[in-house]
């Protein structure tokens, strides 16, 4: 009887790994939002350049002590270099709509991934898009549009600025979302690499990137005394676990869950900073969006438990 036990809980947590680490990846990825927040004296693309540091100084290591071939099959170069380049760029572009955006506008905008994600996967990976990938999806994007009303932030909104500022912001939003989606396919079409060979590819190449970018565009600056240094440390730190969960979460579930997932799990955890950080009690209208949001993972895990039921 302890052993059928035994065997049932793990079963269960293998069911559900995929899931659970696409979750986790999006409380990571929150907490560096909140670091963002309080970093909006440095240009985003800085921003950008510190977190793929992070990520590379942490993923060089341990892809040496895994003697991982760092040079793959040349299918595999070319989907590493995409990764890379969609990666970088899809970051930065996220730091740009959320520094001439007002948050909960941006937020809406990016988190729409799961929309377009089903269909993608559909064309590139021949995997099921129906009703089953659908409902949860759409649940997500109405529980953030019914939310944004309100402005879902961690603190003020950053201003909306001139017309030309707020045109870059909306252009970089859109752009995102699309880089957003793209990302899920390729990892998909990556779950043979290791995870880490992943990463260090796509932080070297964001930093080269993004450095280019904040000197054409933007400009470097210093850190103030104090906590600045501290908080950059745990940036890196956190965007490596963030970037670390969601590719092995990706190599484990199909692209649709996993990006719907971490929309929901980032609203969720998003309400919790705000009143934890910032004293931000969420009203009525905005728990009923995150309701929305919270039954489309529960959709999922329940059709994760009917196919292995069925299985």
């Amino acid at each position: 009887m302890k052993f059928k036990t035994e065997n049932h809980v793990t079963g269960l947590l293998s069911l559900y790994r995929g899931i659970f680490l696409a979750a986790l990846s999006s409380v990571f990825f929150s907490i560096c939002a909140v670091i963002v927040k309080e970093f909006s004296n440095i240009y985003p693309g800085q921003l950008a350049v510190h977190r793929f540091t992070g990520i590379l100084l942490i993923s060089l290591p341990i892809v040496i002590y895994k003697k991982e071939p760092f040079l793959r099959k040349p299918k595999e170069h070319w989907f590493l270099f995409l990764r890379s380049l969609a990666g970088s760029t899809n970051l930065y572009l996220n730091f740009m709509a959320y520094r001439y955006l007002p948050l909960g506008e941006a937020s809406v905008i990016i988190f729409s991934v799961p929309v377009f994600v089903p269909i993608l996967a559909k064309i590139f990976l021949q995997e099921p898009c129906g009703m089953v990938q659908a409902v949860p999806a759409l649940l997500t994007v109405i529980g953030l549009a019914i939310m944004s009303e309100n402005s879902l932030e961690f603190a003020d909104s950053y201003p909306s600025g001139t017309n030309q500022q707020r045109l870059v912001g909306l252009g970089s939003a859109f752009a995102s979302v699309i880089l957003g989606s793209i990302i899920f396919i390729i990892l998909r079409k990556l779950k043979e690499v290791d995870s880490t060979v992943v990463l260090f590819n796509f932080a070297w190449f964001g930093i080269f990137e993004t450095a280019l970018l904040t000197f054409i565009f933007g400009e470097f600056t210093p850190f103030a005394c104090g906590y600045q240094p501290v908080f950059v440390a745990g940036f890196g730190i956190f965007s490596f676990l963030g970037q670390f969960l969601m590719t092995s979460a990706t190599r484990r579930e199909q692209a649709a869950v996993v990006a719907t997932v971490r929309s929901a799990t980032d609203i969720i955890v998003s309400f919790i900073w705000q009143f934890v950080f910032f004293r931000n009690v969420p009203n009525a209208s905005s728990i009923f969006g995150g309701v929305l949001v919270s039954f489309s993972m529960i959709l999922i895990s329940f059709q994760k438990w009917k196919e292995a039921s069925n299985s």
